[in-house]
């Protein structure tokens, strides 16, 4: 079997994300299954092998600003279209069987098929974390033209994917398509890799990248973009008020691993009382990123919008308990008392209570812990996952053939 991957970004090419490492992931996993995979995607930002051949389409800009909202609105419906002339190119071909696309990666190829019996593949289209259909204010007026787009292009999909049973309604409702063309396909990690990848001495090389880390207790965790939508205000806010009552004793630490455009915003919203406890350690290394799951003692992700949730997914797999929000997949992941605590997105005094909560449990947090990563293995590795994936692709293809 022959798949393209669309997307406008993966791991380790630009920088990761949940969806850039979900790419990586699943062509990685194919691969390993002896099916060839292509990814069509902009030209890398950063030096690094993705599984598979790579076939790169201009983007229309040079610099870091593809993910903010004008440049997108401008450039990412003009990229699709080059992504689907590629794509459809390698169809004629006979070079590609199955096109699995991200996003709005989907519309280029999706135009082309519609009027073009030689097009054969079918088409399967994962939205991820539906941003722009639950965005609010002046960003949902920005984000009208991807709205429409982006349902265009769903409706031209043989399959649209929800990345979790907690999103398969809300692939319908947002993007309106049949409910019979939904599957629940989600995604997963690579455990035996998360282990490969986590140093022996995951603690002294946490403690060596972050000095301040020595001796902290407790150490809350957070991983992603610091961007506005993704929360980190509102754990800054929940964890000033429990310092403020006393509630996180004198040594504690929050340890923040990305980087984006809401990094300012965020450090000048730290009060003298706060600062010393809070560390900034940009985008790192794999083997250090998985020494900060082991050297911290609850993972807090606080986001307002998410699509599968893959750091959520890799601090379960390091055992460790997670406070988040009942975004997008995570409750198929978090179960609320068991693998840790769940609150309403932006609810500060929710987030507060929560950590609150496990903040000085240790006993309990170590129970989640134990119990996320069981979670993991049962449900929400890549090897179990990608089975599902790949009996998706064979019932599409016999569909085409009927």
């Amino acid at each position: 079997m022959k798949v393209a991957l669309l997307s406008r970004s993966a791991y380790p090419l630009h920088d990761p994300g949940g969806m850039e490492r979900a790419v990586y992931l699943l062509a990685r996993h194919l691969e390993a299954r002896g099916v060839d995979t292509v990814l069509v995607t902009r030209p890398a930002t950063h030096a690094g092998t993705f599984p598979g051949r790579v076939v790169t389409v201009p983007y229309g800009d040079t610099g870091r600003g593809h993910g903010r909202i004008f440049s997108r609105t401008l450039h990412y419906p003009a990229f699709a279209a080059r992504v689907g002339e590629t794509v459809a190119d390698m169809v004629r071909a006979g070079e590609v069987d199955i096109v699995d696309a991200q996003g709005l990666t989907a519309l280029g190829y999706g135009r082309r098929r519609r009027g073009d019996a030689s097009l054969r593949a079918p088409l399967v289209m994962n939205p991820q974390g539906l941003e722009e259909h639950k965005a609010g204010g002046l960003k949902r007026v920005a984000l009208t033209r991807l709205r429409r787009l982006s349902r265009e292009a769903a409706r031209l999909a043989d399959r649209v994917v929800a990345t979790d049973e907690a999103t398969r309604a809300e692939v319908p409702r947002y993007l309106g398509v049949d409910p019979a063309r939904v599957v629940v396909l989600p995604n997963g990690v690579d455990v035996e890799e998360i282990a490969a990848l986590t140093p022996p001495d995951a603690p002294a090389v946490a403690e060596a990248a972050l000095p301040a880390l020595r001796g902290a207790d407790p150490i809350f965790l957070s991983v992603g973009r610091l961007e506005g939508y993704k929360g980190f205000d509102d754990a800054r806010a929940a964890l000033a008020a429990l310092h403020a009552q006393g509630r996180l004793g004198p040594t504690w630490a929050w340890a923040i691993v990305g980087e984006g455009s809401g990094a300012a915003l965020l450090r000048r919203g730290l009060t003298p009382a706060l600062a010393p406890h809070v560390h900034f350690a940009g985008r790192v290394e794999d083997a250090l990123l998985h020494a900060l799951y082991e050297r911290a003692d609850l993972f807090v992700h606080p986001t307002h919008y998410e699509g599968s949730s893959l750091v959520t997914l890799e601090a379960m797999a390091h055992g460790r308990a997670v406070v988040a929000t009942r975004a997008g997949g995570i409750p198929d992941k978090v179960a609320h008392g068991v693998t840790g605590l769940l609150v309403a997105p932006a609810d500060r005094s929710g987030l507060a209570a929560a950590l609150g909560e496990l903040a000085q449990d240790r006993p309990r947090r170590e129970a989640m812990g134990t119990a996320g990563r069981r979670r993991v293995r049962d449900a929400f590795t890549c090897s179990v996952l990608v089975d599902r994936t790949l009996a998706l692709y064979e019932e599409l293809r016999r569909e085409e053939r009927r």
